[in-house]
Parts: C-alpha cells; sequence; structure tokens
C-alpha cells in the first residue's frame, strides 16, 4: 500500500467514520426512496466534503463497497460484483500471460476493497430507522496471491458447470414459480458464488441465450463474495488494527 492510499483512506475515515447517516445527509437533495439510496448518500457527502473526489478515489485503484452490518458486525447480505455474460466465462482463464483472456472477475478483483460498514439493526424482520444507521469501522483488503488462489479454484468450478452445461429448471415457489440451477450456490461454496443481478427477472443473459442456441434462457449473472467470507474480512482487516500494527 503506498502513502497516497493511506492519505487517502485516514481522510475517509476522519470524514465520515462514526457518523450517522442523519449527519451527512441532505434532505433537500438526496433520493431516500430507492434502494442504494444510502450509500448515494455517503457518496455525495464524499465527493463534497472530502479533499478526494469519487473519480480521484477509483483512480487510485480503491473501491468503495459499503456492507450493511449488525452491531457485532456480521453482515446481513453478500457482495456483488458486475455482471457478466456466462458466454464470456467460457473463454476465459483464471491465470493466463495473455491479459485479453484473463477472467474479468479476476480483473474485477484488482482494487484495494475499502469496506465502510453500515451499522443497522434489524427487529422482527424491519431495520430500524435509515437515520439511525450508523457508519463503522472500516476495512481494507487487496486479495493476497493466495486468497486469488484459493477464490481461482472456484471460479474454476463455475467454469466447468458451465462447460457441462447449465440446467434451469422451473420450480413452484409458494404461489408462484421460479427458476433454479445447477451453478455453485453460497452454501456449497467459501469464498464466491454466481447469483441473479440482473434489473429483474426478465433481464436475460441474452449472449448466453444466443450462444446455446436458445436452448438455455437465463437471468444476468455475477459473482458474489459470500456472506462468511465477508466477515472474516471484516475481521481480519480492520483499518485501525492495520494503523496499529504499521
Amino acid at each position: 500500500m503506498s502513502n497516497s492510499h493511506k492519505i487517502i483512506i485516514k481522510e475517509l475515515n476522519s470524514l465520515i467514520s462514526g457518523k450517522c447517516i442523519s449527519e451527512i445527509i441532505n434532505l433537500e437533495k438526496d433520493n431516500i426512496f430507492n434502494k442504494s439510496a444510502v450509500s448515494a448518500i455517503i457518496k455525495r457527502f464524499i465527493d463534497i466534503n472530502c479533499h478526494y473526489n469519487l473519480d480521484e478515489i477509483k483512480s487510485s485503484n480503491i473501491s468503495l463497497k459499503f456492507i450493511p452490518v449488525n452491531s457485532e458486525y456480521l453482515c446481513f447480505e453478500a457482495m456483488s460484483f458486475p455482471n457478466t455474460s456466462l458466454r464470456n466465462i467460457l473463454y476465459e482463464e483464471w491465470d493466463s500471460n495473455d491479459v485479453l483472456e484473463v477472467a474479468s472477475f479476476k480483473r474485477q478483483l484488482d482494487y484495494f476493497f475499502l469496506f465502510i460498514p453500515i451499522i443497522k439493526e434489524k427487529v422482527l424482520g424491519k431495520y430500524n430507522s435509515y437515520f439511525d444507521w450508523k457508519i463503522g469501522t472500516f476495512s481494507l483488503w487487496k486479495p493476497s496471491k493466495y486468497e486469488l488462489e484459493l477464490i481461482g479454484k472456484e471460479w474454476n468450478e463455475v467454469k466447468i458447470v458451465l462447460e457441462k452445461g447449465i440446467k434451469v429448471n422451473r420450480e413452484k415457489f409458494g404461489r408462484t414459480y421460479r427458476n433454479t440451477n445447477n451453478l455453485p450456490k453460497q452454501s456449497n461454496t467459501e469464498f464466491i458464488h454466481l447469483r441473479p443481478h440482473g434489473k429483474n427477472s426478465q433481464d436475460i443473459d441474452f449472449q448466453y441465450f444466443e450462444f446455446t442456441n436458445g436452448n438455455v434462457e437465463i437471468t444476468k449473472q455475477s459473482f458474489w463474495l459470500n456472506k462468511i467470507y465477508i466477515n472474516q474480512l471484516l475481521k481480519n482487516y480492520k483499518w485501525k488494527m492495520n494503523l496499529k500494527e504499521e
């Protein structure tokens, strides 16, 4: 990690760590009604008040990831990455001397990930008011060579399933139906899994649909970091702990 990384993260830590959403929200300008409202509110606050705007932070190879957690820093959900066509994975390799052939997901991991925990409580299935949600202690993670090797093994397991062929089944789910498939699930892996990441159930991976000559219709997918793995990263890579070690 370079000094410039340390300076940027220290600045962000001083600016937002420990603050409640009520302290940074702009009720006249912030949209509080969409799913990504809180992360958008924090990003706007950073862009306006930090010495380094979002573009500068990104150009420094730092990726901001907002992680909803409880007071014990246990996350509520897995962490997504941008979706990609399953077709592309078939023509990629996790390890390759050809840059153009390297797995897009491996390239997506080539960042310093600054995990920004959003502490909130869930009681009887409902979260407390977002005004009271608090920004917790940061964690900073840059995947090591060994970690990439472990993640790569699970990526290759996904590729093997794709090479053998995806099986999509329509199953009854309550009063309606949903599609299931044989891609590795979060319960079957340690680090990553594939799951739907489209706008809705009709947001189909058309590249893969065409690749299979119209035989496999599946919603756009993306890789996600498993919840249990995120909890480990939040615990093992706390920013303040790293500072003490230095």
